[in-house]
């Protein structure tokens, strides 16, 4: 990946931003790479009324200095910590700051919305899957921390082998050599009969074969099942499997690009007890400014 050794995590002090901070620092831990801390501070007309510019900004940064050297407090033995606070609209202050870092991840926690805004931008972490070029990860939930410490390991890649998959299996396939993970191929079949399922049978071969090409250990499976949604069957296998990531392509599937993202990412995204790595697509013409190689098991680029 054309990265800089850094990962970067969005700290807000809410539950979900706390969590998002522990799994951060678990994988700087991993990687031996450099955590950036980043809080963003909203200023209110009201606050700006009380004090001058600069008597509130040594007041605001002294006392949120304090907090965030407090959350992370326990893991400044294991990782090298460095905080930054910047003052503005959260999700355009995270996207400059990483593209002035290139950090290999950026970490966000996912607070829960209503299900009537899902797929809309109605938070600070869909504003930033939707628009930085970096992988965005993030954590919902409080699954036990432990045991995703101890016993998730392989990458859960779904794929919608009706696309071009070679972004997501590029980016799979870079990320899973970084971890030193196996990946795991899953494809739905929701219709199309015996015929659809041998052509998915023979793409998700093709895949498997790139992926081990590629020095990974991989299992491929098809699913054919109309008893649940997608998405739901998606999660369910991701914690029946213990994964530890669950990479996913932020494709839109309206016009209204800069508001929705596709359906099927956001209800991962927004259902997953497991953490959701998302990658934005990129021109494959002119490449990837993250991503080094370009797979494509499908050889859709060249038809």
């Amino acid at each position: 990946m054309k990265t800089k050794n850094k990962i970067l995590v969005a700290l807000d002090f809410e539950e979900q931003a706390m969590i998002a901070l522990q799994y951060a620092a678990y994988y700087a831990d991993l990687l031996d790479y450099d955590l950036e801390v980043i809080t963003i501070v909203e200023e209110s007309n009201i606050i700006s009324k009380l004090f001058s510019k600069d008597e509130l900004v040594v007041k605001l940064n002294q006392g949120i200095k304090e907090k965030v050297d407090h959350a992370i407090a326990p893991y400044v033995k294991k990782v090298k910590i460095n905080s930054t606070i910047e003052y503005g609209k959260p999700y355009e202050k995270i996207e400059e700051f990483a593209n002035r870092i290139k950090p290999c991840f950026i970490f966000m926690g996912k607070s829960e919305i209503s299900k009537r805004n899902q797929a809309l931008l109605g938070s600070n972490s869909m504003h930033v899957i939707l628009e930085s070029s970096f992988p965005v990860v993030t954590i919902r939930g409080n699954y036990d921390f432990e045991t995703y410490t101890k016993e998730h390991k392989e990458i859960l890649v779904p794929l919608d082998l009706k696309k071009g998959i070679a972004e997501q299996i590029t980016a799979a396939i870079e990320i899973a050599q970084l971890l030193n993970a196996p990946i795991r191929l899953l494809s739905i079949q929701t219709s199309g009969g015996k015929g659809r399922e041998a052509k998915m049978l023979t793409q998700i071969a093709q895949t498997k074969k790139t992926v081990v090409d590629a020095g990974i250990s991989c299992i491929a499976e098809i699913i054919t099942s109309t008893a649940k949604p997608v998405t739901e069957l998606i999660c369910d296998e991701a914690l029946k499997y213990k994964v530890s990531l669950i990479v996913i392509m932020t494709r839109a599937e309206n016009k209204i690009t800069e508001l929705i993202i596709g359906s099927k990412a956001s209800d991962i995204i927004n259902k997953s007890n497991i953490p959701v790595l998302s990658v934005k697509p990129w021109d494959l013409e002119s490449g990837s400014d993250i991503f080094s190689l370009i797979f494509d098991p499908l050889n859709i680029i060249n038809k």
